[in-house]
């Protein structure tokens, strides 16, 4: 796969909402970080966040609005829709760039994002989007 179809791969098993299958992508080493918040790094650290945030998840549609590759690095500008188990939305825009390794498993994943907006959509009592 190229680095480009492993991220739209990654992607896809987001909105599959298949946690196995996002972890088997990554390298025991990944650094995952949402850029507001502090890196998680090692895929130990970063099932549990990826767990507990799918916790609460009924579904996931990651729309892909541009990507691009340069080398390992992948671009990525997306809208993250997600709906709760309850019946909520939230819906936030995203920067992502993703690293791949040589051996084709993510080593570096960073989302930039306005965490006023993330708040707002997560904290909603009748969704955001």
């Amino acid at each position: 796969m190229s680095p480009q179809q492993t991220v739209e791969a990654f992607i896809a098993h987001w909105n599959a909402c298949d946690t196995d299958a996002i972890m088997a992508m990554c390298a025991v080493d990944i650094i995952y970080h949402n850029i507001p918040m502090d890196p998680v790094v090692g895929t130990a650290q970063m099932r549990a966040v990826v767990e507990g945030f799918m916790r609460d998840i009924a579904r996931c549609d990651w729309q892909t609005h541009a990507i691009a590759a340069s080398g390992n690095t992948v671009l990525t500008e997306r809208t993250d829709i997600f709906q709760f188990k309850d019946g909520r939305t939230a819906a936030i825009r995203v920067m992502g760039t993703f690293d791949i390794g040589a051996d084709g498993r993510i080593t570096g994943w960073r989302d930039y994002f306005d965490s006023a907006e993330f708040q707002r959509e997560f904290a909603s009592p009748n969704g955001g989007a």
